[in-house]
């Protein structure tokens, strides 16, 4: 016989924002993991791409830096820097700092989402403006910088280089929200 334990949340809403933030502190992880093992590479590897994925490693990982920002509304980060240049590229300290900054303002988010709203956002290329409730905007940011990791990964992998684990099962083991019986 299988005994397991459930922890509640006292509400829907408790276990919506705890499941956001969760999500948001995997991702930040993932992005320091990624960004650790590519801070090694060399110049000609930083700056590999493969076709199918976004660009280079370098393109890449400035892009997800760059749009994490752009998924923290202006009430949390009423000051948005500059985007950094994708090339040439801005060098590993200012890429690193750009990370330090989305990921800890997108956590912040997420604790902070108040029940279920809806909020607008403005297209980039299109400039046509949308509704959509808090919580996939969210979604979104996760879903963006996790497409855009495995794309690192891939090329890494091309070039003979071992990613890091970057899955749930690793997130879940290594912050002890998972521990060996």
């Amino acid at each position: 016989m299988v005994r397991s334990s459930l922890v509640v949340p006292t509400s829907r809403y408790d276990l919506v924002v705890d499941l956001l933030v969760e999500f948001l502190r995997h991702n930040t992880m993932m992005n320091q993991r990624l960004l650790a093992v590519c801070r090694e590479l060399t110049d000609e590897q930083r700056d590999t791409g493969l076709e199918g994925t976004y660009g280079t490693v370098g393109a890449t990982l400035v892009h997800v830096a760059n749009s994490q920002l752009g998924y923290v509304p202006r009430h949390i980060a009423a000051e948005r820097p500059d985007s950094l240049p994708r090339e040439p590229f801005p060098g590993w300290e200012a890429l690193s700092d750009r990370f330090d900054l989305g990921n800890a303002l997108l956590e912040e988010f997420a604790a902070r989402v108040e029940e279920e709203h809806e909020i607008e956002v403005t297209g980039d290329e299109s400039g046509e403006r949308y509704s959509l409730p808090v919580s996939l905007l969210l979604l979104q940011a996760v879903n963006h910088a996790t497409e855009h990791r495995s794309q690192v990964a891939t090329i890494l992998t091309g070039l003979g280089i071992e990613p890091p684990e970057m899955d749930g099962w690793t997130y879940m083991l290594d912050s002890g929200k998972m521990r060996r019986l």
